[in-house]
């Protein structure tokens, strides 16, 4: 499955690779595929796709999360 990151989460990139999850860069526009997206904070409403019923992923905020807690996020929500 795809998770889309954005930039400067390196750290939840590797722990997501490391559960076997393919990981690709985050960026506005079609993101076909993707079962879920990660993203600080700060860019959540900055690239338009917060968590709406418009979205056909779900987005998990990592602001204050451990890299173990965004994982396991992921693992709940993402679309199979």
């Amino acid at each position: 499955m795809r998770i889309a990151v954005e930039d400067g989460l390196s750290n939840v990139k590797e722990a997501l690779k490391a559960e076997g999850y393919t990981v690709t860069k985050l960026s506005p526009g079609k993101m076909e595929g993707v079962g879920a997206a990660v993203v600080t904070g700060m860019s959540n409403n900055f690239m338009g796709i917060h968590d709406t019923n418009g979205n056909q992923f779900p987005v998990i905020d990592a602001t204050g999360k451990t890299v173990d807690e965004v994982v396991r996020q992921v693992k709940e929500r993402a679309l199979h």
